[in-house]
């Protein structure tokens, strides 16, 4: 599929034309923060456009993808918003220096779950449609797009280049499931725990956490049952009603977060869920650090 050129002049353009015919969200600044939010323009009912995920979040759908699409399982309400869903990424220039995710075999220039890949090329952005979900997207609003010359790929390989350079923190990954299977019991998970608050937000704030509850609500005499995210870093969320409580401290919490991403899911799927983005280390109130963890894993 070839690569296509958009004037950065013409992104609002090219925004204002997909929320034509898509429910578009896109990063938007509200009170210092990014956030995804949908464009109010956007009709409601409309397949949806994510515009602006990083090649990290990206290759986090395709994990989900195991959890809720599988040979074993299918949610037929995420696979039903996945398929009509266009993934629209942006390959990274400049990796925080908590960014860890080539430790995980992703580049600030991975493909895998984008239908469409941008470069950031200064004035221009190049545009790589990657599944044909995102060629058909792209075919659609060509008139505002330009052939990519070769000195567009160019400039676009030496910055992927400077961008993989960029990424210098590595965690130890390779043997690392092996060591948590005889891990479950030692007195590791006693020390490493304390300065855990339980508050949760490496959770929320992580793109491959899917834990859920299912709530159901009455509104006059009609009834629904909604499914909620839920955190396994919450005491509640293994309280039963019987009121016992298999993970009653941080200690098995914590303990359940990284058995879960290291250990259960490269046994049950071939891979950790963990994608290197590095935004529980930059948002955790006490600095409780999960590339510091895995090290003191490898060491044990």
């Amino acid at each position: 599929m070839a690569e296509k050129i958009l004037s950065k002049d013409r992104l609002e353009e090219f925004l204002s034309r997909l929320i034509e015919d898509y429910q578009v969200f896109a990063p938007v600044e509200k009170d210092g923060n990014l956030l995804f939010s949908r464009f109010e323009e956007s009709p409601e009912e409309a397949e949806r456009v994510i515009f602006g995920m990083r090649p990290c979040d990206a290759r986090s759908l395709t994990l989900l993808d195991m959890v809720f699409n599988s040979d074993k399982f299918q949610d037929p309400y995420f696979i039903t918003r996945r398929e009509k869903t266009t993934v629209i990424s942006i390959a990274c220039t400049h990796p925080q220096i908590t960014c860890f995710c080539t430790s995980f075999g992703i580049t600030p220039a991975s493909e895998e779950g984008s239908d469409i890949l941008l470069f950031d090329l200064d004035e221009t952005y190049l545009i790589r449609p990657i599944t044909q979900k995102g060629q058909k997207l792209i075919e659609n609003l060509k008139v505002l797009l330009t052939d990519a010359q070769q000195s567009d790929l160019r400039k676009r390989d030496a910055l992927v280049k400077l961008a993989i350079s960029r990424v210098k923190s590595e965690v130890p990954i390779e043997g690392l499931k092996e060591k948590l299977d005889g891990m479950f019991d030692s007195p590791f998970w006693e020390k490493v725990h304390l300065k855990c608050l339980g508050c949760g937000i490496c959770t929320y704030l992580c793109p491959t956490c899917h834990c859920f509850d299912i709530a159901d609500e009455a509104v006059d005499s009609e009834g629904k049952r909604v499914r909620n995210w839920d955190s396994c870093m919450y005491p509640k969320f293994t309280l039963q009603a019987s009121g016992l409580n298999p993970r009653l401290s941080n200690k098995e919490r914590l303990r359940q977060r990284i058995m879960h991403k290291f250990n259960y899911s490269v046994a049950n799927y071939g891979q950790a869920f963990c994608v290197g983005c590095g935004r529980c280390v930059r948002n955790c109130p006490v600095n409780l650090d999960i590339r510091e963890i895995i090290k003191q894993i490898s060491e044990e």
